[in-house]
């Protein structure tokens, strides 16, 4: 078998090299492979050959992009969407538990964490459609198993389940879209996807508290299911592959077979077994985490975000229930700020992150770096702990409902502002093996996700939401300036100490 994760676009071409170097941290220029048959290279029959998924037609890629950005929204929407139905799910099963019953949430977002350190390498083995594919219907196939569960203890295990299957959209959108788009077109695309896969946790609690108050907490699965049932069978029905080295690889199995020439292969002779095939790309993101201080780093920094974001959500009920006397349907309400603040903050972005990646080339000499996309970040940063700050005080003081309900808007818009250059980032960076980048990001942030909201009853407890949210926000308020430290200096830091995956 030929190795797929030998095969790299970025560094093999028509130019007379032969595509063999490691690939290593930095890797962004993106010439194509073209067909040499006389030295049993398989690649492109021309630079508009259509089988390139980079040249697919604009209404082929917004279909693929489009349904991947629906299952990139219910993915993560069914992580929070349960959490207004708690209370009755443990009246039902007969569970008297707080802690058994707050493990529905928490056990989610850890499927988030395991699932895309196998997901995300193995779509960079046997491409993207398989992965994809196979992971919702495994998905689809818990989220049945929630609808029918007998008690909290199977309820459990079926959401971790569900979360490990949800997480590979996670995973794969974004690369998905390195796959489909040169550098300089990915921010659209990018920003929608990384949106999607955001605002899910936001609109959850509004449609669970709706859900629970007129229907009952099964049918938050069952509307799930159907949901997601439908999507992925149009994505099994009508999604290509596009992931360029797995359809050179099947192109070259045809070529093989046509011709009887046993030397053609997506890259000049090189042959690689199958079982170290999958032992590198299953390290690959363990081995980001540990060895590239760049993604290490920038995953510690957005996952600490993330779970802020996370201990944010679980103080709605009681802020806005107990404190505000909101019933459960309009204290899920109180969660559209999230939404919203995501939505100005795209729009931000979109409005501004073309013109200042334009600049810094044109000052740059016309060479583009991933760390362009960074800049812009602080600000957004910036908003992160204002929101805390601002959040924890005037629910501590009782003051009127619309303060908290405002300073949570900010909170939208910083993490958003952070969320997507960071994600863009690490695919242009790491662009051969983007899934395996954001695996290693994912799983990052998906452990923080699930433990640091632990800390807030405690917290809390201890320094009501005044103090606690200023905690948090001197914690943010000192992580500030790390996008301009990652701007500044990340390049260097790539090219003095590459990791070879």
């Amino acid at each position: 078998m030929a190795a797929l994760e030998d095969y790299n676009p970025d560094r093999s071409g028509s130019d007379g090299s032969d595509g063999t170097a490691t690939a290593t941290e930095g890797i962004t220029a993106e010439p194509l492979a073209l067909m040499d048959p006389d030295h049993g290279l398989v690649g492109w029959d021309s630079l508009d050959d259509p089988a390139n998924p980079r040249n697919f037609s604009a209404w082929k890629k917004s279909y693929i992009m489009t349904m991947m950005g629906i299952i990139s929204t219910l993915s993560p929407l069914a992580s929070s969407m349960v959490a207004p139905g708690i209370a009755a799910t443990m009246a039902e099963l007969h569970e008297s538990s707080e802690i058994v019953g707050s493990f529905m949430v928490t056990i989610y977002v850890l499927g988030y964490a395991i699932g895309p350190l196998f997901l995300g390498p193995l779509s960079e083995v046997y491409g993207r459609y398989p992965v994809v594919i196979l992971a919702t219907w495994f998905f689809d196939a818990w989220l049945l198993g929630g609808t029918l569960a007998p008690s909290m203890p199977a309820l459990i295990v079926m959401q971790l389940f569900a979360g490990i299957g949800g997480s590979a959209v996670m995973t794969i959108a974004p690369a998905m879209v390195a796959d489909l788009f040169p550098v300089e077109k990915r921010t659209f695309t990018m920003s929608l996807i990384t949106m999607a896969q955001s605002v899910g946790p936001a609109i959850g609690p509004i449609c669970g508290g709706f859900i629970v108050e007129y229907l009952n907490w099964r049918w938050t699965y069952w509307l799930l299911l159907i949901v997601t049932g439908a999507t992925n069978a149009g994505l099994t029905l009508y999604m290509p592959e596009t992931y360029a080295p797995r359809v050179l690889q099947k192109k070259a199995a045809r070529m093989r077979k046509s011709s009887g020439r046993a030397d053609l292969y997506p890259l000049l002779n090189r042959k690689t077994s199958t079982r170290d095939v999958l032992l590198r790309s299953i390290i690959r993101p363990i081995k980001l985490l540990t060895r590239s201080a760049i993604a290490s780093l920038l995953s510690f920094y957005i996952a600490t975000m993330y779970g802020m974001l996370y201990l944010m959500f679980t103080t709605i009920p009681a802020v806005f229930g107990d404190l505000y006397g909101w019933n459960v349907s309009v204290a899920g309400l109180a969660y559209a700020p999230f939404g919203i603040g995501m939505i100005l903050g795209l729009a931000l972005i979109m409005a501004t992150n073309d013109r200042t990646i334009a600049k810094l080339t044109k000052q740059n000499n016309g060479v583009y770096e991933p760390e362009m996309r960074l800049p812009h970040c602080v600000y957004y940063a910036a908003c992160v702990p204002i929101s805390l700050f601002w959040y924890g005080w005037s629910t501590q003081e009782r003051v009127h409902w619309s303060c908290p309900v405002i300073s949570l808007l900010f909170f939208g818009i910083g993490i958003i502002g952070i969320f997507i250059p960071v994600v863009t980032y690490l695919v242009d960076a790491f662009t051969p093996f983007a899934a395996s980048a954001v695996a290693a990001n994912r799983t990052a942030m998906s452990i923080m996700g699930a433990f640091l909201p632990l800390a807030g009853a405690p917290l809390y407890a201890a320094l009501d939401y005044g103090g606690g949210n200023t905690v948090l926000a001197v914690i943010a308020l000192v992580m500030t300036p790390l996008p301009v430290v990652f701007y500044k200096y990340g390049a260097t830091t790539r090219r003095r100490w590459p990791v070879e995956l």
